[in-house]
C-alpha cells in the first residue's frame, strides 16, 4: 500500500486514493457541499488542476455533483463516499506480542476470544492497514442495531443503562464521571494491548454513538481521550452532542 494512502468506501465499492490533491479535496469535501471555486481558492491549485482531480474522483464513485440553487451555471460538490480506513504505521513488535498472549491465554474462552480479536487488529496494522475508521461505523451500526434493548428516558439514565449492559456482556466496567464523560476499566476493546502512544477503542465510540441515537434520537459524537493503548489505567470517552 502506497504510504499517506485512504480508503474509501464508496458506489464502486472500496477505492484507495493515495493523490495528496485529491485527498486535500475530499477533507474538505468531508465538511459539506462545495464549489469548484472555493476548491481553487481553499487549496491554491488551477482551476484546469481542480476540474482534472474532481473528474477522477466522480469517476472514482466517490465525488457526486448537484446545480446551484442560486446559480444554475455553478455546479455543487459533495462527498457520496466513507472514509473506512488507511494507510498505518505497522506496529509488528506489538502484533507477535500478542501472538505470544494467545497461546498463553488458550484454556480461558473469555480471554482467547479476546486475544484474537486483538490480533485481528493488529495483524491488520502490521500489514499497513489501518482499520479503525471502518471499525467505527461497523459499532455504529451495531449500536443503533441494538438500542432497542434501552428502555431510557434521558441521557442520564442511558448512560447508568448503558454501564449494567457493558459489564454484563464482558465488554468493561463503565463509570459515568460526569454527564458528558464516561470512563470503561477492563476494556475488552484494549486492555492487555501493549502501548501504542494512541486510542484504539473506535468500535466502542461507534458502539456508544450508535446506541445514544437509537435509544434518544440524539446525535452525537464519541471521542476517546484516554485509552489503555495511551498508557493509561482506562479508557475516557467524552460526548459531544451535535
Amino acid at each position: 500500500m502506497d504510504k499517506g494512502a485512504e480508503i474509501y468506501s464508496g458506489k464502486k465499492g472500496a477505492v484507495f486514493v493515495t493523490g495528496e490533491t485529491k485527498k486535500m479535496i475530499i477533507h474538505l469535501l468531508q465538511e459539506g457541499e462545495i464549489t469548484e471555486e472555493r476548491l481553487v481558492r481553499e487549496l491554491g491549485k488551477a482551476r484546469s488542476t481542480i476540474s482534472v482531480h474532481l473528474s477522477n474522483l466522480k469517476d472514482m464513485g466517490l465525488v457526486e455533483e448537484r446545480q446551484s440553487n442560486r446559480d444554475a451555471r455553478k455546479k455543487i460538490f459533495f462527498l457520496s463516499a466513507k472514509l473506512i480506513g488507511g494507510s498505518e504505521h505497522p506496529y509488528k513488535d506489538q502484533y507477535y506480542e500478542l501472538l505470544d498472549n494467545l497461546r498463553e491465554s488458550s484454556g480461558s474462552p473469555y480471554s482467547f476470544l479476546k486475544g484474537l480479536f486483538h490480533i485481528i487488529r493488529y495483524g491488520l496494522i502490521s500489514q499497513g492497514l489501518d482499520v479503525q475508521p471502518a471499525l467505527k461505523e461497523i459499532g455504529r451500526d451495531a449500536g443503533i442495531t441494538l438500542s432497542n434493548l434501552f428502555d431510557s428516558s434521558d441521557m442520564g439514565e442511558l448512560l447508568e443503562n448503558i454501564s449494567v449492559f457493558w459489564s454484563s456482556n464482558g465488554l468493561g466496567e463503565v463509570k459515568v464521571l460526569t454527564e458528558d464523560t464516561i470512563q470503561v476499566k477492563n476494556c475488552f476493546d484494549c486492555s492487555g494491548i501493549p502501548e501504542v502512544n494512541e486510542t484504539l477503542c473506535s468500535l466502542d465510540e461507534g458502539l456508544l454513538e450508535g446506541i445514544i441515537e437509537g435509544a434518544l434520537g440524539i446525535k452525537v459524537n464519541i471521542r476517546e481521550e484516554e485509552c489503555y493503548g495511551t498508557g493509561h489505567k482506562g479508557c475516557v470517552f467524552k460526548l459531544e452532542v451535535i
